[in-house]
């Protein structure tokens, strides 16, 4: 299991460092880091994962665990750091380490035998109702459930949609800043806003690693004084 998606890996590092600084920063903005952590963690492991179906048997329930089981200590460590800074809802402790064991046991097991062979339609869907979702759960371990949820989900609508269209990352980005603009200027729509923005974010990242530019066909001849701008261009990437 490896992680290639470097964008995302130093987004969801900055992230970890934002909730183990928040005693000192600002208690109040853990709940949202932590959910964030959750989809972001939930992506990440969708797409390091190259299985579309469980192994056969027990192991197959908690085989992506030993398959990197140092992905785990990012929520021992929040449980910790939210022990300490008394978090409440989304960031207590109980609420940390109650998720990530539903999630990591449970949700993500049943989720890869569910989901795992939808096309992008069926997966925008799920991604559309899941956001809905997360505004409405209660504050606590279900927000990060549902959190997570999202962020499997979104690797899958993801996995299947165009790979390096410069469209899609445009648009995902778009979605995302109009979500923040959203709940910056409706306050009452920042329950709704928040995951939409988190999610065309954490999918706008990962578009933006794979955008490459257009492979043009080698070719030898080239017209007067273009000829090196034309060899540029059609130069294999």
């Amino acid at each position: 299991m490896t992680m290639e998606l470097r964008i995302l890996g130093w987004l969801q590092g900055l992230m970890l460092g934002l909730i183990l600084a928040a005693p000192l920063l600002s208690p109040a903005y853990m709940p949202w880091g932590v959910q964030m952590l959750f989809a972001l963690s939930a992506f990440q492991l969708r797409q390091a994962d190259r299985r579309w179906a469980l192994r056969p048997g027990m192991t197959g329930w908690f085989s992506h665990i030993r398959m990197a089981p140092s992905r785990m200590l990012p929520w021992a460590a929040s449980a910790v750091v939210a022990f300490i800074a008394d978090g409440q809802g989304a960031a207590a402790p109980g609420a940390i380490l109650l998720a990530a064991l539903t999630c990591e046991l449970l949700l993500y097991p049943l989720l890869t035998r569910l989901i795992g062979g939808w096309q992008w339609r069926r997966a925008a869907l799920a991604m559309v109702g899941l956001i809905a979702t997360c505004a409405i759960v209660p504050a606590g371990a279900m927000q990060n459930i549902a959190m997570f949820a999202l962020g499997v989900t979104g690797c899958l609508f993801w996995l299947r949609g165009p790979d390096g269209d410069l469209r899609a990352t445009l648009a995902a980005f778009g979605g995302g800043f109009s979500a923040i603009i959203l709940a910056f200027a409706m306050p009452a729509t920042m329950m709704l806003a928040f995951p939409l923005a988190v999610i065309s974010l954490i999918v706008g990242c990962a578009q933006a690693t794979t955008v490459r530019r257009p492979l043009l066909p080698w070719t030898g001849h080239y017209g007067a004084g273009t000829g090196w701008l034309q060899r540029l261009r059609s130069r294999p990437s």
